[in-house]
């Protein structure tokens, strides 16, 4: 998988104010160059963001679904049907024995209306593994979104710099044409 922390260039603190305007040109050119970084930083942060409030409402399905299916293996290994009640519609909910001892199979919502069928042991140790996924892609978005922040912190300052420089120095024109 590849992280946000692959693809994003570092944002690099200007030290020498003078040094980098004397290398960059102009302050328009310098700001320019800078906000269109700010801009993409911005961006990336903004789908950082989508995929976290995804993964998020992911998350919980992933575990409820993995936690009836535990629920399931016990019954059956106790050689009892499940008893469960379910919500048949907004607000009504319906009781439901499930013969979990009779049968070892359970259905599977992949997504883009796909149903497998698996045996329930598999169905298990494939929920844990997207469980386990899933809680290490939002160890990572979290992380990415910590380090784009330093990024876009680290831009931003360097904004202000250039521009507190350039009206220091149009000050000092200024300043040497009026005497």
């Amino acid at each position: 998988m590849v992280t946000t922390r692959d693809t994003v260039p570092t944002a690099t603190f200007i030290e020498n104010i003078d040094a980098f305007m004397k290398k960059e040109g102009s302050a328009e050119a310098a700001l320019e160059k800078l906000q269109r970084f700010y801009t993409a930083c911005k961006t990336m942060e903004q789908r950082l963001v989508q995929r976290k409030a995804k993964l998020k409402v992911k998350l919980p399905e992933i575990e409820s679904t993995y936690n009836a299916l535990r629920q399931m293996q016990a019954q059956a290994e106790r050689c009892e049907p499940l008893v469960t009640h379910y919500e048949l519609a907004q607000s009504v909910f319906a009781k439901a024995i499930v013969p979990v001892h009779e049968e070892n199979k359970v259905g599977l919502w992949l997504g883009a209306n796909v149903m497998l069928e698996y045996p329930r042991e598999e169905a298990i140790a494939l929920l844990e593994k997207n469980l386990a996924q899933a809680k290490a892609a939002l160890l990572d978005l979290t992380e990415d979104q910590g380090m784009l922040r330093d990024q876009i912190t680290t831009t931003e300052v360097n904004m202000a710099r250039v521009f507190n420089w350039d009206v220091k120095e149009r000050r000092k024109n200024k300043a040497q044409e009026g005497e």
